[in-house]
């Protein structure tokens, strides 16, 4: 099969390139950044294209893995150039301002998958990673296409809006905290707060630093095309002053309160009761 990677220059289109090849596909990439593109496909020993529309020319599966701000804009770009046999997927983390431009381009015929790897380029390959599937016009077929494209994956469907609130949540706030929490002890010694850290410190430590890696316009990206993240952030902060004002105010009688209460919602998790156990546990596997 041959298929394109739209953005493909990209650390996740790079993974993408590399899925498919390993599956003894032909694969073309194109970038905007169209050296990088060149380069990237010598090293990886695909084809590169001199634009996106080139790229989509006679290739029977168009993947599009660019930034979230502009997927809409290039999915528009592609679109009347894509044979009505081929098909058409995205992997934006996103959906809200993506699932209209795919809406219009199933009309036509062009089948279309919308699809969120949950997990990053990281991965050694697709078993047992989660992918978010968001249906377009045919949920039983994408679904049907997104099991082949990600063998072995465990394939999770929902709509669109409950992805991006759920991404509110899942991305957007966990960044948040990493970033804020990043700023106050970096300005610190990390060397002896390394020291003296216990679990909790050295596993939060491991997630700061770990999002701290990755690329700042995307997660500027996931913060600010996100309908939903403003609200709950708003929502973490009011809470957090809350439990700032029981710990200045040393009534230790409301802090408990709270406590309790968090608790108490955090117990609907059937988890929960192993969680101090799998702590440790994660923080041994991640220092070996």
């Amino acid at each position: 099969m041959k298929v394109s990677i739209i953005g493909g220059a990209g650390r996740m289109g790079r993974w993408l390139a590399t899925h498919f090849l390993n599956q003894g596909h032909e694969v073309t990439i194109s970038d905007i950044n169209l050296d990088e593109a060149e380069a990237a496909a010598r090293v990886m020993g695909v084809n590169p294209a001199k634009s996106n529309v080139d790229a989509v020319q006679g290739a029977e599966l168009i993947v599009v893995s660019t930034p979230i701000e502009v997927t809409p804009k290039v999915l528009m770009e592609i679109a009347s150039h894509i044979n009505r046999s081929a098909v058409i997927m995205e992997i934006s983390s996103l959906k809200s301002r993506v699932v209209p431009v795919l809406e219009k381009i199933a009309q036509r015929g062009v089948k279309t998958v919308s699809v969120h790897p949950l997990f990053g380029p990281g991965a050694e390959g697709t078993v047992n990673e989660k992918v978010a599937l968001i249906p377009i016009s045919d949920p039983s077929s994408e679904l049907q296409l997104a099991e082949t494209f990600f063998p072995g994956a465990d394939l999770i469907v929902v709509e669109a809006e409950e992805h991006d609130r759920a991404m509110a949540l899942t991305l957007s706030l966990p960044h948040f905290l990493n970033i804020a929490f990043g700023s106050v002890i970096g300005e610190e010694n990390l060397e002896t707060l390394k020291k003296l850290g216990g679990t909790t410190f050295a596993l939060q430590l491991i997630l700061c630093e770990g999002v701290m890696t990755e690329n700042p316009e995307l997660y500027a990206s996931i913060q600010m095309s996100n309908e939903y993240t403003t609200q709950y952030l708003e929502k973490f902060l009011s809470r957090a002053k809350t439990l700032m004002q029981h710990i200045s105010k040393k009534d230790a009688k409301r802090f408990a309160q709270m406590y309790a209460d968090t608790r108490s919602l955090l117990l609907k998790d059937s988890a929960f009761a192993s969680a101090y156990e799998k702590m440790y546990r994660a923080l041994k596997a991640l220092q070996r």
